[in-house]
Order: structure tokens, then sequence, then C-alpha cells
């Protein structure tokens, strides 16, 4: 009975543990599983953001295909290019179709129409958006505005490599071109 109790013990926290842990998205998990695998990237639609630092973000659409079964998904690529402590750090994350229809809807209700507002003095309001892979995060503090871009795994933000920009924020309408040809 003893012996029982203390594997229950340990085992009870690592079950918790992984019911907590969110999944990556579909796209990934297609890419991961396949043997063999082609991506096409369509690089007439895009949206780039790029920070002083020469750092940069894109957004274009892809289609993932299965070589052996020949299936198909298609998602959202994002390509991050950053400087890191440790040098240069690159990343690709994807966004899946049922998250580009919100990240749309996400930036059409409450992005759009507060790129010329302000706040008060002292005041600031963030807007964040969250998939599985990415999260998006639009803030504005008086008269300026800032987007950050953050990439995640298994739905944990990785803080220490992010993207933001306040020079590039009137560009956001580009984006949202780009996720509204995204079918």
């Amino acid at each position: 009975m003893k012996k029982i109790i203390i594997i229950l013990f340990f085992t009870i926290p690592l079950l918790t543990y992984s019911q907590d842990e969110q999944e990556n998205s579909l796209t990934r998990k297609f890419i991961d599983r396949a043997e063999f695998i082609q991506v096409n990237k369509d690089w007439n639609v895009i949206a780039d953001f790029q920070s002083g630092l020469g750092e940069i973000v894109s957004f274009f659409p892809v289609e993932s295909i299965d070589l052996k079964t020949n299936e198909k998904v298609k998602s959202l690529q994002i390509d991050m290019s950053i400087n890191a402590k440790q040098g240069q750090y690159f990343k690709s994350s994807w966004v899946d179709l049922d998250e580009v229809e919100e990240f749309i809807i996400f930036i059409e209700t409450y992005v759009i129409p507060n790129l010329s507002e302000k706040t008060d003095f002292k005041q600031s309001v963030t807007y964040i958006f969250n998939s599985k892979e990415m999260a998006f995060r639009f803030y504005i503090e008086g008269k300026k505005r800032r987007i950050s871009i953050y990439l995640k795994d298994f739905g944990i933000i990785d803080n220490e490599h992010y993207f933001w920009t306040e020079t590039q924020v009137k560009k956001i309408p580009d984006l949202l071109n780009v996720l509204k040809q995204i079918k």
C-alpha cells in the first residue's frame, strides 16, 4: 500500500503538468510527422516589420504538402530574425487557418480602430492576440504605439527572443491584407 501511495505521489503531478502544457499548431505537427514534406511559400504576399536594429519579422502564406500522402495544409508562417545575446537568432512559427480568422477579427476590431488613438497622461492600453505559436501585442501610451511579436513553443512565450517596433506600426494594415489572402 505504501508503494502505491509513493508511486501516485510522483505520477499525479507529472500527469497534471502534461495536461496543462499546450500544443503547437497543427501545421507544425503536420510538418514534424511527415517523412517527406514540401513547403510552398508565396513571396508575393508578405508583410514585413523591421526594427531599427536590422531585426525583421515576416508574415506570409504557406502550403505544406506531405509528399507520400499528398495531404495539404495551408497556414500563415512567421519568420523572425533578431539580434540575441548569443548572436543572430532565427525562428519560424505557424498560425493555423482557424487562428488566422481570429487574428483578422482581432486586428479589425481592436487594432485598426486604435491606430490613431492616444491615452491620457500616465495611462496605457495593450491589446493582445494569442495563438498556439505566436503572441501579437499592440501597445499605446500617450501618442506612442508599439507592436511586439513573441513566438511560442508548446504555448510558452519565449520572453528572451522577441521582436518589437514603434516605427512600423503604420504597416499593420499590410499585415491585415496578407491575412485576408490566406485561404
